[in-house]
């Protein structure tokens, strides 16, 4: 049978009005059948099925198609996985299932059973647990909300799992395959996850894929996921999409963790999705955008928080997103702030969340003197990255007006900037391996290395990124931290620098990864960059005319040769090993 009649015969197989009919409320309209468009936000009927020719279509978004585009644009399926869902409800059997690999289908069937089995021993294990269950409850879960999210507990000892899977019938090799089960120095297999909560991970689709293990009290990290398989790559998963997927006709609610994610959905608001320990990826906003155009990023405050929001800026703005930026107060995350709001009060940030722009030229002009023609300068180039993608209307106009005026620039040559920002082109960064190890600054190198070290991570990302900004080979770094050192996200040219530094550096020189030391000659370097800009400032005729600037350049030099003295004495203390 050919392939174009294999498709028909399964879609002729398909009852488009059931299929539909489970997403979306429908009501019989003469030939057709009619209800609320679940890709829009619409009050009045303008959706319609029309089942005996096949296909929907929207009179007010225009979206239409036919069942299998129903699977591709609801569930995140390609075509090829939508025509296998829809043949197996026929049951029509599909010779590309036939012709698959024997030995692929067989291992996935079984890493699937492994992971279900460990999920029903995990759950088992939190009902025993009275810590685990205290936890969850001091968070303001309820039990029924528990029971429906799958949390479970990993017992506290080295083989609690894998010695229940092993008399399960699985076997050692295949536990390893599953990433539950990991090799110890000694070179036995060990339960990944000890002692923390788990809680499962699942793919578009609703399978579980992977499990993310929180622990308790002080422990590091944090917050730790199974390990990447044929299953599970967690650049490529977001947690929380297959509930949030038939949400998402208002948009998608970006936020950070799984408990972000989980505490809102039991609140009812809906469309949140996180990703797992890592920015936001290509690959999750591909996903996002099978969906909807219109995104709120609420991520953390603090400094990792920012860079992953400008992250997400950069990458998701030129696929013409609607990004809507939802900051909480100090010290406060969507979990928390829902529950003090409640429901109405949490919806209501998210509707009135403002635009990305506020936030970017609020970054832009952080710690900068417009008054310096390089701060200036500077602004104009790191707004012109952004406000590129802003369509041609009237309000931009309006805004380029503002931000012209406020970085003393001419209109004309603010807009010049943008326009050649434009022509640009958008491409990776390109690095010649050998050339760019050497135009590393000194001071950066050491940070590199020490950022194949996971231990290290979070120390470096709590770095000023105004300590090494400007530096030569700062663009890695930044990728590096953007990555939270996870080197499968890394582009390939930055990737190869990294290797060939963390390779090139000796074991004799361990002695000088001490990360005091390292920071502390960072931090020193950077003061007295500050230092000498100021001191050229002071030379400037518009400060020596002006003696309220003049005392304003004064005291921040004064507190810089401060802040020297004291780096000095660190130093020279024997406070640095």
């Amino acid at each position: 049978m050919r392939d174009r009649e294999l498709v028909q015969r399964v879609k002729d197989a398909t009852d488009l009005v059931a299929l539909v009919g489970q997403a979306v409320k429908l009501r019989k309209q003469g030939s057709a059948w009619v209800g609320l468009c679940p890709f829009h936000g619409e009050r009045t009927a303008s959706f319609q099925v029309v089942g005996d020719r096949g296909f929907y279509h929207c009179f007010g978004c225009g979206k239409h198609g036919d069942a299998f585009t129903w699977l591709q644009e609801r569930e995140g399926l390609t075509f090829p996985e939508a025509l296998e869902t829809l043949a197996r409800q026929a049951g029509i059997e599909l010779p590309a299932v036939r012709e698959r690999n024997p030995a692929e289908v067989d291992l996935e069937a079984r890493l699937r059973s492994a992971l279900e089995t460990a999920q029903a021993f995990y759950v088992a294990k939190l009902r025993e647990s009275s810590k685990a269950m205290d936890y969850l409850k001091g968070r303001g879960l309820t039990e029924t909300f528990i029971g429906e999210a799958g949390f479970g507990y990993a017992p506290d000892a080295w083989e609690a799992l894998s010695s229940h899977l092993r008399r399960a019938g699985f076997s050692g090799e295949l536990l390893e395959q599953t990433g539950l089960v990991a090799r110890s120095e000694r070179g036995t297999q060990i339960d990944f996850l000890r002692d923390r909560l788990t809680i499962p991970i699942h793919d578009a689709r609703g399978r579980l894929i992977a499990f993310g293990g929180r622990a308790f009290g002080d422990a590091k990290p944090k917050y730790l996921n199974t390990r990447e398989t044929a299953l599970f790559s967690k650049g490529q998963v977001l947690f929380g999409f297959h509930r949030a997927k038939g949400q998402l006709r208002e948009g998608a609610l970006v936020v950070e963790g799984y408990f972000d994610v989980l505490q809102l959905q039991q609140e009812g608001i809906p469309g949140a999705v996180a990703p797992l320990g890592t920015a936001l990826t290509e690959a999750h906003l591909q996903q996002l955008g099978r969906f909807t155009k219109r995104l709120v990023l609420s991520f953390d405050g603090d400094a990792a928080g920012l860079r992953a929001m400008e992250k997400a800026l950069r990458m998701a703005l030129p696929q013409g997103f609607d990004i809507r930026l939802l900051m909480l107060p100090d010290g406060e995350d969507p979990d928390t702030w829902c529950l003090k709001l409640g429901r109405e009060g949490f919806h209501e940030l998210i509707r009135n969340a403002p635009d990305w722009t506020s936030f970017v030229i609020a970054r832009a002009l952080e710690g900068r003197d417009v008054r310096r023609i390089p701060d200036r300068m500077a602004a104009l180039r790191e707004l012109a990255e952004y406000l590129v993608h802003l369509p041609a209307t009237l309000e931009r106009r309006e805004l380029f007006a503002s931000l012209a005026h406020q970085l003393q620039i001419p209109f004309q040559e603010f807009e010049r900037a943008v326009k050649a920002r434009a022509s640009e082109p958008a491409s990776a960064p390109t690095l010649e391996t050998e050339r760019a190890i050497q135009e590393v600054d000194p001071l950066l190198k050491p940070l590199l290395v020490l950022g194949g070290r996971p231990e290290c991570m979070a120390d470096l990302q709590a770095l000023p990124p105004a300590w090494w900004e400007g530096l030569e080979g700062a663009p890695i770094l930044q990728a590096l931290l953007d990555a939270e050192g996870d080197a499968s996200l890394l582009p390939e040219p930055v990737l190869a620098v990294l290797r060939r530094l963390q390779a090139a550096w000796a074991p004799k020189d361990e002695a000088e990864l001490v990360p005091e030391r390292i920071f502390l000659s960072l931090e020193r370097a950077y003061v007295m960059r500050e230092l000498q800009t100021l001191k050229r400032q002071m030379d400037e005729p518009v400060v020596q005319s002006d003696p309220a600037l003049r005392d304003s350049v004064e005291r921040r030099l004064a507190g810089l040769l401060e802040r020297q003295r004291m780096l000095e004495r660190r130093r020279r203390g024997g406070r640095i090993p």
